[in-house]
């Protein structure tokens, strides 16, 4: 066929060999970025370049929305619900998250019905760096669509294949009792507490003499000496900053024992 005397055929032809290249700037323009290691013909893991939110709340939704000041997240977390932002209130001062992200990681994969998309609640990162994927629902009736719980199977398969963990958490099971969300939300209040560097040495001091264990009170007394609050105002900023340990679904005394790292 002789494309010179096609005009319309030309045309045809000119549009298929300039696509590709039109997709390509379209993704350039774009502020995401794909995972090399994750990027297949299948599926695709994409991430905000600075891991960041992939998308934000600030009002105008049908329910609760809004954002949280994190220390381990290291900026504003966006939330949608309350459940969620339970969830992460409870992650900012759980020892065993390191780092917390929320609306961060996007699947992208074939399904059913042709390729999908589902943008993860929560990601957590543990201390050995295990990556885990959080969905957060309210309770059973949100799984209450077939096609979305196909679609979280097929999102747990992926995390699978990534040597990631995925699990749904109910907003009742946050919390284990009225104490422990009481505590949590104490804890993670203090987040920001100035740490000055007296009390550093100080603390720095407890663990050059191998002193491991002490109590609730007894560390905030070493901290800040006759002032009790100011000492547990120091404790509970530790806590979220992962040099101390302790349980918080238990009533807190002076005498709860806690752990230092």
């Amino acid at each position: 066929m002789d494309y010179q005397d096609n005009d319309g055929v030309r045309a045809e032809h000119q549009a298929e060999q300039d696509a590709p290249n039109e997709r390509r700037s379209a993704r350039n323009a774009t502020r995401f970025v794909r995972d090399r290691d994750t990027q297949v013909a299948d599926f695709e893991i994409i991430r905000a370049p600075d891991n960041g939110p992939l998308r934000t709340f600030n009002g105008g939704q049908k329910h609760e929305n809004g954002w949280f000041a994190s220390r381990k997240g290291r900026r504003l977390l966006h939330w949608e619900g309350t459940s969620q932002l339970a969830f992460i209130t409870r992650a900012e001062v759980d020892f065993n998250v390191v780092r917390v992200a929320t609306e961060s990681v996007r699947f992208r994969f074939i399904g059913e019905d042709g390729w999908q998309e589902y943008t993860a609640d929560v990601e957590l990162i543990g201390p050995d760096g295990k990556i885990t994927i959080v969905e957060i629902k309210r309770d059973e009736r949100d799984l209450a669509d077939p096609q979305y719980k196909q679609k979280l199977v097929a999102v747990g398969q992926l995390c699978n294949r990534q040597g990631w963990d995925f699990k749904i958490v109910f907003g009742r099971d946050v919390f284990c009792s009225l104490i422990h969300r009481r505590n949590v939300t104490l804890f993670a209040s203090r987040a920001f507490v100035t740490i000055e560097r007296r009390h550093e040495r100080r603390f720095e001091d407890l663990l050059e003499q191998n002193i491991r264990a002490l109590t609730y009170g007894e560390l905030a007394a070493v901290l800040e000496p006759g002032h009790p609050r100011w000492g547990e105002a120091l404790v509970q900023a530790l806590t979220v900053a992962r040099r101390v340990e302790i349980d918080l679904t238990q009533p807190l005394f002076d005498a709860t024992p806690l752990t230092l790292h």
